[in-house]
């Protein structure tokens, strides 16, 4: 399933996220766009999920749990994945 039927389905069903919290909302979503950015950027350079999985030194199965939000990110995961697809993270610092 592509990425725009991905997002046309979520945003008709309403049944899942009805039972969630703010916050568990905001977290879902946020994965949800970092799942996207991975996938339309990895697919943007013209890489399989597999030449990316090799690239991070990680089962191909795993690059597919990213992009389908079906695991979570810890930071050094985002550091990785962003410095090996060259997107930027945005410092949580403010200056």
């Amino acid at each position: 399933m592509g990425v725009n039927k991905k997002i046309k389905d979520a945003k008709t069903n309403t049944w899942l996220v009805d039972a969630l919290t703010d916050d568990e909302r905001r977290v879902a979503e946020f994965i949800a766009l970092i799942a996207v950015s991975i996938q339309k950027q990895r697919c943007a350079q013209g890489l399989t999920q597999k030449e990316l999985a090799d690239k991070l030194g990680v089962p191909q199965a795993m690059v597919s749990q990213w992009e389908n939000g079906e695991e979570n990110f810890t930071a050094a995961t985002l550091v990785r994945i962003s410095t090996a697809l060259g997107l930027p993270i945005c410092n949580p610092i403010p200056a």
